[in-house]
């Protein structure tokens, strides 16, 4: 399999020997700073890869549609978009990364907890005037500060639920 690590992946994993290739960026190896990451990561054949700056737009584009862009680091848009590029496998915990990836069809593992099992569509909600708004964090009507709520749920299929899907 070929990987796009994520921090998490490099701090939690122990066994990569089920990857054929590991590509990161250089934010991701920036962040591991503990002694034992350390240690694993200078351990490793990884290479440090740069996303193309149309990659990164398109993550952009499509994270704003999921409403996801707020929540997403610097380096989590470009995990995104050097899988997309390299046709990689994500392995990451953070669930705004996954929700993404679904949505870009980028397959994903997750190092701890299981897979999203809905592709989310997030907005802001202004809990006072009952309304959805794009892109604000105040309300423009009545100035309460809006929340982040989910505004469309999709159930994600895995392999085996279409399968069963298709049995049916």
């Amino acid at each position: 399999m070929k990987a796009a690590l994520d921090t998490s992946a490099f701090i939690y994993l122990n066994d990569f020997r089920k990857f054929d290739e590991i590509l990161t960026v250089q934010e991701v190896v920036n962040e591991v700073k503990d002694k034992v990451s350390s240690m694993k990561l200078s351990g490793l054949n990884f290479r440090i890869v740069e996303p193309s700056d149309n990659s990164i737009k398109e993550i952009k584009k499509i994270a704003k549609e999921t409403g996801d862009l707020e929540k997403l680091s610097k380096t989590d848009i470009k995990i995104l978009a050097l899988a997309k590029e390299n046709n990689c496998t994500i392995i990451s915990d953070d669930r705004c990364i996954q929700n993404v990836a679904e949505r870009l069809e980028i397959q994903y593992v997750s190092v701890f907890n299981q897979k999203i099992t809905s592709l989310i569509t997030w907005k802001k909600y202004c809990r006072s005037c009952k309304k959805f708004y794009d892109g604000k964090d105040i309300c423009p009507v009545c100035g309460s500060k809006l929340v982040r709520t989910p505004s469309k749920s999709e159930k994600v299929y895995t392999s085996k639920t279409l399968y069963a899907k298709k049995m049916k």
